[in-house]
């Protein structure tokens, strides 16, 4: 009968350690040390379709989707110089995306497509730079 009773006891210990450790495990989203980060550059071109310029964009809106959540997490605006951030990330997957003018020569329906960047952080407290978000404006 003592001997049943430990076995449950240690049982209960080791289902307890489980259930708390496994509730330790980080999702994407935010409360980590991660920052992931860039530019949106806006290429501006003539009705004609030709180039005129490019310069990085201020007040263009950036979102970020955690892992593979169906809906962005969250959304921020560039600052003046046309960068992003988004800080206070675990690590995990991510992706962060803009959207730009449909050109007249790649038409859509929408009017506007979506620009993506994914990226993988793969420890706690690294930094991601993604290459620039090209957006164009026709």
């Amino acid at each position: 009968m003592e001997r049943n009773k430990m076995i449950i006891k240690k049982f209960s210990i080791l289902l307890m350690l489980f259930v708390i450790l496994s509730a330790c495990t980080k999702q994407e989203g935010y409360g980590g040390k991660s920052t992931i980060y860039g530019y949106v550059l806006e290429k501006d071109y003539n009705n004609s379709g030709q180039f005129q310029s490019e310069y990085y964009k201020p007040e263009q809106r950036v979102y970020i989707v955690f892992g593979d959540e169906d809906f962005y997490g969250d959304e921020v605006k560039t600052d003046p110089d046309g960068k992003y951030k988004f800080s206070y990330l675990y690590a995990g997957k991510y992706t962060v995306y803009t959207y730009t003018e449909c050109s007249p020569i790649d038409p859509c329906d929408s009017g506007v497509k979506t620009v993506i960047m994914e990226v993988n952080i793969s420890k706690n407290g690294d930094s991601a730079v993604l290459e620039d978000l090209v957006i164009e404006n026709w």
